[in-house]
């Protein structure tokens, strides 16, 4: 039996963590870390593991877009599709930073009366937008254009001028982008959520572009995760997903390769409160790590791999009973 964990944000910037004076309590995690074989490449965003994992290739992006939008229960089969998440830009000092949908807690109506505006003006391009829900929006093109964009994980929290979308084609997108922006930030509700103090909807960030690929052929036999993007790459692969238990048990453990994926750490990390992420790597530690090291043991579990990432590199770290013999090996993370 194989295991993959997908846990963004696992490793913590150390000045930071040596700034705020925290003591990890993660030994089982720390153990594992310590005797892994450890890979670490660029990070091209959590997109770019799940569709690795899943046998997915890679087009000028991750095409993240095509399978959410099929997940949404939108057909997906036809042109190119982009993710175009409602987000909210903010001028920090001398950086626009961005804030995806969960900040903005749009109401359907919200998302609908806005969403509409942009349709309207996006039709005349060529461009069809599709309104799944009040969190995620699809834009829909019949030709498949010239353009890499940046996933909506790299980018959040972040100078956003440096993840803008590139290629021939992005003197074009730059300009209907820009042609969103301004329609966004004339409409009555985004005035309306400004005066009661909420935070408006004057973006939308393209991400994920693609076409349907074929549907691979899974290594993975069993996913345990809450993560929209990961139900849609499983189940384009017609695998069953489950929810992220609270807790890793043996009987989970059985024949085959599993797929568990955590976000727990993602939000903490990003808003600098690493209190919260402390408390929450702890509980990992003691619910998933425990479990896991003591599969490695008992050989129950032939192999297990982790992927992290924190927007500017990844890790991968691969385990195998064997290593856990390697005492003289420090872990130099945690």
């Amino acid at each position: 039996m194989q295991c993959i964990l997908h846990i963004p944000c696992l490793l913590p910037p150390r000045e930071a963590l040596a700034a705020s004076g925290i003591v990890i309590h993660a030994p089982h995690l720390s153990r594992l870390l310590a005797r892994a074989h450890e890979t670490r490449v660029p990070d091209s965003g959590n997109g770019a593991t799940l569709c690795q994992a899943f046998g997915i290739a890679r087009q000028q992006d991750w095409p993240l877009a095509p399978l959410l939008a099929q997940s949404a229960g939108l057909s997906a089969g036809a042109g190119y599709w982009l993710c175009a998440t409602p987000v909210h830009l903010e001028t920090r000092r001398n950086a626009l930073v961005l804030s995806g949908a969960p900040a903005l807690s749009l109401s359907r109506a919200e998302s609908d009366a806005l969403a509409a505006t942009l349709a309207a003006h996006l039709r005349a391009e060529g461009v069809t937008l599709h309104h799944a829900n009040a969190g995620q929006w699809f834009l829909q093109t019949d030709a498949t254009p010239g353009l890499t964009t940046t996933s909506l994980d790299q980018a959040q929290g972040r100078d956003v001028r440096e993840f803008l979308p590139q290629g021939v084609d992005s003197r074009r997108w730059h300009r209907l982008l820009t042609e969103m922006q301004m329609l966004l930030h004339a409409h009555p509700l985004n005035d309306a959520r400004d005066a009661a103090a909420q935070l408006p909807l004057n973006s939308v960030w393209l991400w994920g572009g693609g076409t349907l690929p074929a549907a691979p052929t899974a290594t993975v036999t069993a996913v345990w995760s809450d993560d929209e993007a990961v139900r849609a790459v499983a189940h384009h692969a017609g695998r069953q997903i489950a929810p992220a238990p609270a807790r890793i048990t043996p009987d989970m453990l059985d024949a085959g390769t599993h797929f568990f994926s955590s976000h727990v750490l993602a939000a903490p990390l990003r808003q600098n409160d690493l209190p919260a992420w402390s408390a929450a790597l702890a509980a990992l530690d003691r619910d998933w790590f425990q479990p896991l090291l003591a599969a490695l043991r008992s050989r129950q579990l032939k192999h297990l791999r982790l992927h992290t990432g924190d927007g500017d590199s990844a890790c991968q770290f691969d385990i195998a009973p064997r290593y856990l013999y390697k005492f003289w090996r420090k872990n130099k993370y945690l």
